[in-house]
């Protein structure tokens, strides 16, 4: 069982695609794996020792990452498989498989820091990092034990240990260097796998170090890493701006409302961590008057407690939510580290690519990306008419998108082709669509590359029906004489959420909290994959999509369809209930 896992250097003595994996395990700790980073090239039958996921006869080869020569280079080697996915992550794959759980011994510590504000919190000011670090705070799950490190320029404190059980820990520093190195020095004895924080992946991590670079040095700022690696690099867009992002590398980070916003998928009327404390655990933050830094110089006291109330906060919205093991669940499901958990494609990509392999099948290699992007029609919004109605009634599809993919057999390697209206580009069609139309009338058709013929309404009809093909509502046709990965493993899922959620109901009755709570947050571990999915199709840089967006959108516009379907047959039926023509069934 994995902890997490980092690509480090190239060992180019061993070969131009070999590489060195840092693995955390739990019983191992740390080592340093040599990696022998393979890629699968189309070949001849006589050749063949591996198959694809479209049946290719594949071949292992070794010479086409990092090497100098054109003959082997990824760009100049035609047809390749299986080459495109992070090196620690596809070791973790093939290492792993489908069987993997989570460890249980990780080691977390959720912390907080707090700083004098000398400006607004841009990228720049961030990455300046001009104002001292006042104290920062945290908490060892592990040992149940709390502490801070709190800069005393008065030297009003003394360093104790207070609590019922002596389990917290005021430590007062005379100056912000020593804070800093007293907390690389903590962060090296504890050796944590996890950091948790609120926003501290946008704040608090990069100011914390910025500002150890710049007071006590790179080097012991890269000491916060087990390996004495730290990473700063421009994230991708967040809030609609740029970020600094500091990967400490050893140390995964969750930053939770990151994580809030990823599983509650609705909106918050504030995202502030004392409205979200209040909101799922009833707690707020310390009120005080004035500005913090104005708490810091008149009331140390309630500075000190204002810092662990925070810390507390978020201890108490994990064993609310129990976000962090969602988490451990999900990457254990996707061969990935805790802090990728944020890209759905990354977890979709480990997870269908470890079933694949188990069944000895050479993962696809992903599509190219696209030179522009394409917009596709999203979910279905209906907008009310206004007026009095007397009688309302409301509808829920459970798990709509997942099951539309399952009864279409949506999937790259079952596309054939897609059926375009040749008086209207956008007009997209399905299958009683067509039926409707002049059997003469001529329609474009496009196939997997995208290249147009036309063909009439009549021999498409055969077509479809000979062949036995579904039809999306965006006209887009799927094989159904061979079962897509995707509609394989969204039934793999539901299989083992139906398992899970009948344990729970069992231990629960039962009377064991504890099981019963394990198997619920694994049957919704499942659902998140399940929902999941869809997103992550309409992704150029998803493996088992399409780089222009045809799956996605067979998939909306078929919801579509089947939601104004059903709202009619509801409201025909009710308009019959009203008319006394049937009786209603209570």
């Amino acid at each position: 069982m994995y902890k997490k896992a980092y690509t480090g250097n190239k060992l180019k003595h061993l070969g131009p695609n070999w590489v060195e994996i840092h693995l955390w395990e739990e019983d191992k700790g740390h080592q340093i794996v040599p990696y022998n980073n393979i890629a699968y090239q189309e070949c001849t039958e006589e050749e063949q020792t591996h198959t694809g996921l479209n049946g290719e006869p594949l071949k292992p080869i070794s010479k086409w990452f990092f090497s100098k020569n054109p003959d082997y280079s990824s760009k100049n080697t035609p047809n390749l498989h299986f080459h495109d996915m992070k090196p620690h992550q596809k070791f973790l794959v093939e290492k792993y498989g489908v069987n993997d759980v989570p460890s249980k011994g990780h080691r977390e510590v959720f912390f907080d820091i707090e700083c004098e504000i000398g400006g607004a919190l841009t990228e720049e000011y961030i990455e300046d990092a001009p104002m001292p670090i006042t104290s920062i705070a945290w908490w060892d799950k592990q040992e149940d034990y709390w502490s801070i490190l709190i800069l005393d320029k008065k030297s009003q404190l003394k360093h104790t240990k207070t609590g019922k059980k002596k389990n917290k820990e005021i430590i007062p520093c005379a100056t912000e260097n020593e804070l800093l190195a007293k907390f690389v020095e903590a962060i090296r004895e504890m050796d944590p796998d996890i950091l948790v924080g609120y926003n501290s992946d946008y704040f608090d991590i990069p100011y914390l170090y910025y500002r150890m670079c710049r007071t006590i040095g790179k080097d012991w700022a890269d000491h916060l890493s087990p390996i004495g690696k730290v990473i700063s690099k421009k994230n991708n867009k967040y809030f609609f701006k740029q970020n600094q992002y500091v990967d400490i590398i050893g140390i995964e980070s969750l930053d939770y409302i990151r994580l809030h916003k990823k599983y509650h998928w609705k909106d918050e009327p504030s995202w502030k961590l004392d409205a979200i404390g209040a909101k799922y655990v009833g707690m707020n933050k310390i009120e005080y008057e004035g500005n913090l830094d104005q708490l810091f110089e008149t009331d140390i006291h309630k500075f000190i407690q204002y810092n662990f109330v925070d810390v507390e906060i978020l201890q108490k919205l994990d064993e609310k939510l129990q976000y962090l093991a969602l988490t451990k669940n999900i990457a254990h499901k996707g061969k990935h580290n805790y802090s990728e958990v944020y890209a759905n494609s990354i977890s979709q990509d480990g997870a269908i690519s470890a079933y694949l392999l188990s069944q000895d099948i050479i993962p696809p290699p992903k599509e190219p990306n696209p030179q522009k992007k394409e917009t596709y029609a999203g979910g279905y919004l209906f907008c009310p008419k206004a007026g009095l109605y007397k009688y309302m009634f409301d509808e829920d599809l459970t798990s709509l998108y997942p099951s539309i993919i399952m009864s279409i057999n949506i999937g790259k390697e079952t596309f054939v082709g897609r059926i375009v209206d040749a008086n209207e580009r956008n007009n997209r069609l399905g299958l009683n669509d067509l039926k409707e139309k002049d059997p003469e009338e001529l329609l474009l058709v496009e196939n997997g590359k995208r290249r147009q013929t036309n063909v009439k309404v009549s021999e498409l009809i055969n077509i479809i029906e000979s062949q036995k093909l579904a039809v999306a509502a965006n006209g887009s046709m799927f094989r159904t004489d061979k079962e897509a990965v995707l509609s394989t493993i969204l039934k793999k899922w539901f299989e083992e959420r139906v398992i899970y959620k009948t344990r729970m109901k069992k231990a629960y009755q039962s009377g064991d909290k504890e099981l019963g709570e394990y198997n619920h947050l694994m049957q919704y571990t499942m659902k998140i994959l399940l929902n999941s999915l869809y997103g992550a199709t309409a992704l150029p840089s998803f493996r088992y999509g399409m780089n222009f967006q045809t799956l996605s959108e067979a998939i909306t516009l078929s919801g579509h369809r089947i939601i104004q379907e059903s709202a009619l047959c509801a409201n025909r039926h009710m308009n019959k209930v009203m008319r006394g023509e049937i009786k209603l069934d209570v």
